[in-house]
């Protein structure tokens, strides 16, 4: 948008005491706007000497379909999250399909896929900046569920990761754990960096140092392998960690594994903890203490705040931080 363009918009939000995103919306014909606020932009801009009548600002045509887009379907974490939300748009009469798309180079083929198939409306997952929200919400109503971009003006629904990341390596460090490492994910994403500053505040609060040759990083799909081979480096350090504070269940999982086939019995000598409490982190042997992240709530929130912007009610829609819990298994705990 040309900033000629911006400054338009400005002045007809001014004159219509609406919202820019609101004037945007009438703009690209989104059905999510109001006839009444629809009404009061053709008015506006009649005001500031425009003619309405030479531009096409009647609804398009859109479907029931709901598009929930993630960076990865490799990582385990994102299916409740997408369950809870499908159950909730098809009690609003929606239906919702899944996207696999990083919306970085390949943004342009999930713009093309939202023209094409006529969306109503999407919730994305990813860790993205102001300006593609912007690019995308020109299109279609938005809201983004674990990922926030808080700048961007759109709703979104997510955890505290910090204080649920901090809580669980104060946990740690309760047991007499003094060598912590962290298995991250990569930077771009929210959790990823709020959760590294969780961990360093536990840190730096008892007094400890934070070693970056234990701290690494994997990708957006929570690379299995990756993880293995780091904490096998990490083990085989004469100063090697005691415990691990670890992103993802997938990942907790990778340091177990790498720490029993380095001949260390866990929690007895690494005591472990995941993220988000998805199915088999009760079934790993041993099972993962794992902070759980409240799924049914996310992509619950995040479907009935897309409902709500669809209904034109996103000015009056407030941004959530849900908690989470620490749930203590056998990778901490001798105790069953």
């Amino acid at each position: 948008m040309s900033n000629r363009t911006k400054l338009s918009y400005e002045k007809i939000a001014q004159k219509s005491g609406l919202s820019i995103s609101t004037v945007s919306r009438v703009f690209n014909r989104s059905q999510s706007v109001s006839e009444d606020k629809r009404s009061r932009v053709i008015e506006a801009l009649r005001e500031l000497g425009a003619d309405p009548s030479t531009l096409d600002l009647k609804p398009q045509p859109r479907n029931n379909m709901l598009i929930f887009n993630v960076p990865s379907l490799k990582n385990p974490f994102y299916s409740p999250i997408i369950e809870a939300a499908g159950r909730c748009a098809k009690r609003f009469g929606y239906n919702m399909v899944v996207s696999e798309n990083p919306l970085g180079a390949d943004l342009q083929s999930f713009i093309n896929l939202i023209r094409t198939s006529k969306a109503a409306g999407v919730i994305l997952s990813n860790a993205i900046v102001p300006e593609t929200v912007d690019t995308i919400r020109k299109i279609v109503p938005v809201v983004t569920c674990c990922e926030s971009a808080t700048t961007a003006g759109v709703p979104y629904v997510t955890v505290d990761d910090e204080s649920a990341s901090e809580n669980a390596v104060n946990y740690l460090i309760s047991l007499g754990r003094r060598r912590i490492a962290l298995i991250n994910g990569p930077v771009e994403f929210k959790y990823s960096r709020e959760r590294y500053k969780g961990y360093r505040s536990a840190l730096l609060s008892h007094g400890f140092e934070i070693d970056q040759d234990i701290i690494c990083a994997v990708g957006a799909d929570m690379d299995y392998d990756i993880a293995v081979a780091n904490v096998t480096r990490m083990l085989a350090r004469p100063d090697r960690p005691d415990a691990f504070f670890c992103i993802s269940d997938v990942l907790a999982c990778a340091a177990i594994k790498a720490s029993l086939a380095a001949g260390l019995r866990v929690p007895q000598d690494v005591a472990v903890v995941g993220f988000d409490n998805i199915q088999f982190s009760r079934m790993m042997n041993p099972s993962i203490t794992t902070v759980c992240q409240p799924f049914d709530q996310l992509g619950t929130l995040a479907a009935e705040m897309l409902v709500r912007v669809l209904n034109g009610e996103d000015e009056h829609i407030e941004s959530i931080h849900l908690g989470c819990e620490l749930i203590i298994r056998e990778s901490t705990s001798l105790f069953r």
